[in-house]
């Protein structure tokens, strides 16, 4: 009976403790992309934009104590919700308490510049909600409107 208990122990013994190690190895990797998520910081300190252009500059603040890598950015007009801009895979930095200018033009059907749009001036008179994702996905958003802002 010892020579039946013994083989089907070890067996059950090194694979319960490679299991351990498995599990401690995921909450290693895992506990630190977490607590680097946490101390992420971003902050909108101003949007403009500029009236004779399509053209939006973001003034971020990384306000956190890691460095931040933005990696995706989107502007959507709120009243219709028409994507005015999306970028994916962005190769901005943003290094630990620095600030970044981020130019981008938007996508403004029937209308050259900010300035123009319709008859009724609905680009603007609305407002936009200006999204910007990280790299260890957190996600930070503002609503701006233009020559508001």
């Amino acid at each position: 009976m010892v020579a039946v208990v013994i083989p089907i122990g070890v067996i059950i013994l090194s694979s319960g403790m490679s299991e351990v190690a498995e599990f401690n190895q995921k909450v290693g990797v895992n506990g630190e992309q977490n607590v680097n998520r946490v101390q992420e910081d971003v902050v909108f300190e101003h949007v403009r934009f500029v009236p004779s252009t399509k053209e939006v500059i973001l003034s971020l603040r990384n306000t956190g104590t890691i460095e931040t890598d933005i990696n995706k950015i989107t502007i959507v007009r709120m009243d219709t919700q028409d994507l005015v801009f999306y970028q994916d895979n962005l190769a901005g930095f943003l290094s630990l308490k620095s600030y970044s200018d981020i130019s981008i033009n938007g996508d403004l059907p029937g209308a050259d510049t900010w300035n123009d749009g319709d008859v009724n001036g609905l680009y603007r008179d609305s407002d936009y909600k200006i999204s910007v994702i990280t790299s260890r996905g957190n996600f930070f958003d503002t609503i701006a409107r233009p020559f508001n802002t």
